[in-house]
């Protein structure tokens, strides 16, 4: 991973932040009612983005052969 992920705080809800190596909000999450909630989320995106490849989903053809289908002629 190339930057990190912060829990943050705010009242009484949690959300979490990642951040770039150079400290730049990526992306924010919503709010969680919970820390060990909004650690789980983190934990969850920080696995699913580890060695994920782009993928173009806007050509319908290219998503179809992807997915195994055969695409229509």
């Amino acid at each position: 991973m190339a930057g990190k992920i912060e829990i943050r705080k705010s009242g009484e809800k949690f959300r979490f932040v990642v951040l770039s190596r150079s400290g730049e909000k990526l992306v924010q999450s919503g709010q969680f009612e919970d820390k060990p909630s909004t650690k789980r989320a983190a934990s969850s995106l920080a696995k699913a983005v580890s060695g994920a490849k782009i993928i173009d989903a806007t050509k319908p053809a290219a998503a179809a052969a992807k997915r195994g289908a055969r695409p229509s002629s």
